[in-house]
């Protein structure tokens, strides 16, 4: 049982791989990013553009970046918003994932990670989101449909009272 909350509970997983965060003006042109911030914010765009982070893979699909808007404008009760666009040749950019997410989580425990599964048909990789709650851990799995993602799975992984 402690090597399944070690490798997350879902048993599926082939392997995950946590985001690491990057400017986003370094993974895509300046003006997509100045778009997504006015799309997603009501932050100036060509203020907001250089604190935005993101993440990218390259997969058959398209281009996956998640964006960490990396500002308090774009953060709630819920925590700060998280989006993800699929870039395709010649098809317009299309929001694919957005969540409020709050990072506080505890030590070692990421926020946000690719999960490939080699059972999955889809071209472009789930993401396995943790978050905390009252009782632990929720891990959250989103995959992709094939227009979005949506939440695949969910499960709690109770921590002792010290860890959380």
């Amino acid at each position: 049982m402690l090597l399944s909350v070690l490798l997350g509970t879902t048993g599926c997983t082939a392997s995950a791989t946590t985001i690491s965060w990057t400017p986003a003006t370094r993974l895509i042109p300046v003006e997509n990013v100045q778009g997504i911030v006015a799309e997603n914010s009501e932050l100036n765009p060509q203020d907001s553009a250089s604190n935005v982070l993101a993440w990218a893979v390259n997969k058959p699909a398209g281009r996956l970046v998640i964006f960490n808007f990396n500002s308090p404008g774009v953060c709630g009760a819920g925590g700060c918003l998280y989006a993800g666009y699929l870039f395709r040749k010649n098809v317009s950019t299309t929001r694919v994932f957005a969540s409020y997410l709050n990072d506080n989580l505890p030590p070692k425990r990421p926020l946000i990670q690719v999960v490939s599964d080699p059972s999955k048909t889809s071209d472009l990789p789930c993401l396995q989101v943790q978050q905390h709650s009252q009782n632990g851990i929720r891990q959250l799995f989103f995959c992709f449909n094939g227009r979005q993602y949506q939440l695949a799975n969910s499960s709690l992984i109770e921590l002792p009272h010290k860890m959380q």
